[in-house]
Protein backbone atom coordinates (compact mmCIF):
# COMPACT_ATOMS: atom_id res chain seq x y z
CA UNK A 1 0.00 0.00 0.00
CA UNK A 2 1.33 3.44 -0.96
CA UNK A 3 0.63 6.77 0.74
CA UNK A 4 -0.38 9.85 -1.25
CA UNK A 5 -0.11 13.36 0.22
CA UNK A 6 -1.97 16.38 -1.17
CA UNK A 7 -0.73 19.96 -1.41
CA UNK A 8 -3.21 21.70 0.85
CA UNK A 9 -6.25 21.14 3.05
CA UNK A 10 -9.69 20.54 1.55
CA UNK A 11 -12.27 23.33 1.41
CA UNK A 12 -15.64 21.62 2.03
CA UNK A 13 -17.61 23.95 -0.27
CA UNK A 14 -15.21 23.40 -3.16
CA UNK A 15 -15.17 19.66 -2.46
CA UNK A 16 -18.96 19.46 -2.84
CA UNK A 17 -18.70 21.10 -6.29
CA UNK A 18 -15.88 18.79 -7.39
CA UNK A 19 -17.81 15.70 -6.21
CA UNK A 20 -20.78 16.77 -8.35
CA UNK A 21 -18.52 17.37 -11.37
CA UNK A 22 -16.74 14.05 -10.90
CA UNK A 23 -20.05 12.17 -10.82
CA UNK A 24 -20.60 13.44 -14.36
CA UNK A 25 -17.02 13.39 -15.67
CA UNK A 26 -15.61 10.26 -13.98
CA UNK A 27 -12.09 9.54 -12.81
CA UNK A 28 -9.60 12.42 -12.60
CA UNK A 29 -5.99 12.48 -13.82
CA UNK A 30 -3.48 13.84 -11.31
CA UNK A 31 0.29 14.38 -11.54
CA UNK A 32 2.18 13.03 -8.56
CA UNK A 33 5.86 12.84 -7.67
CA UNK A 34 7.29 9.46 -6.72
CA UNK A 35 9.25 10.38 -3.59
CA UNK A 36 10.28 6.79 -2.89
CA UNK A 37 8.20 5.75 0.10
CA UNK A 38 5.24 8.04 -0.70
CA UNK A 39 3.68 10.02 -3.55
CA UNK A 40 3.23 13.81 -3.42
CA UNK A 41 0.41 15.25 -5.53
CA UNK A 42 1.35 18.44 -7.37
CA UNK A 43 -2.29 19.22 -8.08
CA UNK A 44 -5.79 17.98 -7.48
CA UNK A 45 -6.33 18.16 -3.72
CA UNK A 46 -10.10 18.35 -4.20
CA UNK A 47 -10.15 15.82 -7.05
CA UNK A 48 -8.30 13.33 -4.84
CA UNK A 49 -10.67 13.92 -1.92
CA UNK A 50 -13.68 13.58 -4.24
CA UNK A 51 -12.34 10.35 -5.75
CA UNK A 52 -11.87 8.93 -2.24
CA UNK A 53 -15.40 9.96 -1.28
CA UNK A 54 -16.88 8.42 -4.45
CA UNK A 55 -14.72 5.29 -4.45
CA UNK A 56 -13.24 6.17 -7.85
CA UNK A 57 -9.63 5.28 -8.70
CA UNK A 58 -7.86 8.38 -10.08
CA UNK A 59 -5.31 8.02 -12.85
CA UNK A 60 -1.98 8.97 -11.30
CA UNK A 61 0.71 10.22 -13.65
CA UNK A 62 3.98 9.42 -11.87
CA UNK A 63 6.75 11.98 -12.27
CA UNK A 64 10.36 11.28 -11.40
CA UNK A 65 12.09 13.66 -8.98
CA UNK A 66 14.21 15.19 -11.78
CA UNK A 67 11.38 15.54 -14.32
CA UNK A 68 10.70 19.13 -15.41
CA UNK A 69 7.27 20.63 -14.82
CA UNK A 70 6.25 23.97 -16.40
CA UNK A 71 5.00 26.46 -13.80
CA UNK A 72 2.20 27.46 -16.17
CA UNK A 73 0.72 23.95 -15.96
CA UNK A 74 0.04 24.28 -12.22
CA UNK A 75 -2.47 26.44 -10.37
CA UNK A 76 -0.06 27.83 -7.78
CA UNK A 77 -0.62 31.58 -8.08
CA UNK A 78 2.01 33.57 -6.24
CA UNK A 79 4.33 30.62 -5.63
CA UNK A 80 5.94 29.95 -9.01
CA UNK A 81 7.50 32.18 -11.66
CA UNK A 82 5.38 32.20 -14.81
CA UNK A 83 7.20 30.62 -17.77
CA UNK A 84 9.73 28.87 -15.50
CA UNK A 85 10.24 25.12 -15.29
CA UNK A 86 10.83 23.35 -11.98
CA UNK A 87 11.89 19.82 -11.16
CA UNK A 88 9.13 17.65 -9.75
CA UNK A 89 11.33 16.95 -6.72
CA UNK A 90 11.72 20.66 -5.94
CA UNK A 91 7.96 21.16 -6.24
CA UNK A 92 7.25 18.16 -3.99
CA UNK A 93 9.58 19.62 -1.36
CA UNK A 94 7.84 23.00 -1.59
CA UNK A 95 4.36 21.64 -1.01
CA UNK A 96 4.82 18.89 1.57
CA UNK A 97 3.06 19.63 4.84
CA UNK A 98 1.86 17.13 7.45
CA UNK A 99 -1.35 19.16 7.83
CA UNK A 100 -2.39 18.39 4.24
CA UNK A 101 -4.43 15.38 3.23
CA UNK A 102 -3.05 11.85 3.33
CA UNK A 103 -4.52 8.87 1.50
CA UNK A 104 -3.74 5.20 1.09
CA UNK A 105 -3.69 3.84 -2.45
CA UNK A 106 -5.14 0.33 -2.57
CA UNK A 107 -4.02 -2.38 -5.00
CA UNK A 108 -6.96 -1.66 -7.30
CA UNK A 109 -6.02 2.05 -7.44
CA UNK A 110 -8.81 3.35 -5.23
CA UNK A 111 -7.79 5.73 -2.49
CA UNK A 112 -8.90 5.97 1.11
CA UNK A 113 -8.51 9.10 3.25
CA UNK A 114 -6.21 8.63 6.23
CA UNK A 115 -6.75 12.18 7.53
CA UNK A 116 -7.57 15.66 6.20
Amino acid sequence: MQTLYTIHAVDTDKLAKVVAEMRALGSPTIRVVDCGDYYMALEGTHRIAAAAQLGIAPELILLDLDELVPADSLDWQGYLVEGQQYTAGDLAGEVYSPSCGAYHIDRDGTITAVYR
